[in-house]
């Protein structure tokens, strides 16, 4: 058996999709997602916050003029092997401070569920 500590803590569908986003505590201000579910989202970056910062972002999916602006915190920093030298050296998760269950519906319009960890 696994302890529950181990267990995956999130239920959410997690949608593999890359979207720019803009984050305002940030040196450059932006950054690209990796994946994104209601409750937060895995982004590329080219700087960090640190674990427990309180974020603030503003996504805005295609084919909508929706735009989301999101508050989080930063549970998540590590490098990004896929690009450690260059534009997004960095990952950063962050969990949503309230679940966005309408994004569940854009976001599955998208892209498949996956599978990855955020």
């Amino acid at each position: 058996a696994v302890p529950c500590a181990i267990m995956e803590r999130r239920t959410e569908n997690r949608y593999e999709v890359w979207l720019p986003v803009k984050v305002d505590s940030l040196k450059e201000g932006i950054a690209v997602t990796h994946n994104v579910s209601q409750g937060g989202a895995l982004m590329v970056t080219a700087s960090t916050l640190e674990p427990g910062s309180g974020v603030n972002i503003t996504l805005r999916t295609p084919d909508s003029q929706e735009v989301h602006k999101l508050a989080g915190r930063v549970v998540r920093v590590e490098q990004n092997s896929d690009d450690p030298h260059g534009l997004w050296p960095h990952r950063m998760a962050i969990e949503f401070d309230e679940p966005v269950p309408e994004l569940e519906w854009v976001l599955a319009g998208l892209q498949s569920p996956t599978s990855e960890k955020p």
